[in-house]
């Protein structure tokens, strides 16, 4: 029997923007979670004492990447609806959901947003705002926030739907293959603005020309070779620096 509605869910992704208002060192983001999935709590409880113990169970310690916390908020919103439901004398599930998935929303998070989508968002900004200005802020701002609230929305849904199984989804291996696409489109990113600003630049001419076809090649090869794409950074850097000096 289902007594949560959409509302309560929609209220909650609204919400997640502020999880991180109320962040501190000794329990993270416990009270943001807790501020966030309040919205159910007078749709599930009505004894002053249930409510106080639902709080209790949500101020204890959390941390996770703030956009992905969505989807703990969602699963636990289920399982809370599920102890009611059930009857559940024991809540010490919830707990232990909470701090196993805690660390692969923070892992899988900061490589996801830090790592690929902002800087790749901040590289297209740049390049565009040196063809047409303020047009490239708005594009960073688009294209970073597209992915950032969906995340936040899609998460308490899809965690929702979950429950419980939203563990099995949640799995560096399991998203490698799109992470290592992101981390070459990334790259690839650094490639086409540092070669822009070499082929814009006063000293334009064939040999920098050639230096940046060299570079586009050799980092293709890196990465075919798989080595680290850090390395292939590197390389691709260093000869940007290289042109600089022709």
């Amino acid at each position: 029997m289902r007594r949560l509605h959409k509302s309560d869910l929609l209220k909650i992704v609204w919400r997640t923007f502020y999880i991180q208002g109320s962040w501190n060192f000794e329990r993270m983001l416990n009270l943001g979670f807790a501020y966030c999935i309040m919205p159910i709590l007078n749709r599930l409880y009505s004894d002053p004492e249930d409510r106080k113990n639902f709080l209790r169970r949500h101020l204890r310690y959390f941390n996770a990447h703030p956009y992905l916390s969505s989807f703990a908020l969602g699963a636990v919103a289920r399982l809370e609806e599920q102890a009611v439901v059930n009857k559940w004398k024991d809540f010490e599930p919830i707990d232990k959901f909470k701090r196993r998935i805690s660390s692969p929303l923070g892992s899988i998070g900061d490589r996801l947003f830090w790592g690929m989508i902002k800087p790749i968002a901040a590289i297209l900004g740049v390049f565009l705002a040196l063809l047409w200005g303020i047009a490239g802020a708005i594009a960073m701002f688009i294209l970073y926030n597209i992915p950032h609230f969906f995340i936040r929305y899609y998460g308490v849904f899809h965690g929702y739907q979950k429950g419980f199984d939203i563990v099995s989804e949640l799995s560096m291996r399991r998203y490698k293959k799109y992470f290592d696409d992101l981390e070459k489109l990334s790259l690839f990113s650094v490639g086409i603005l540092s070669g822009f600003l070499l082929l814009a630049s006063e000293k334009a001419g064939t040999e920098i020309g050639v230096l940046f076809v060299l570079s586009g090649g050799i980092t293709y090869f890196i990465l075919k070779q798989r080595i680290s794409f850090y390395i292939a950074l590197a390389v691709s850097i260093a000869l940007m620096f290289a042109a600089s000096f022709v």
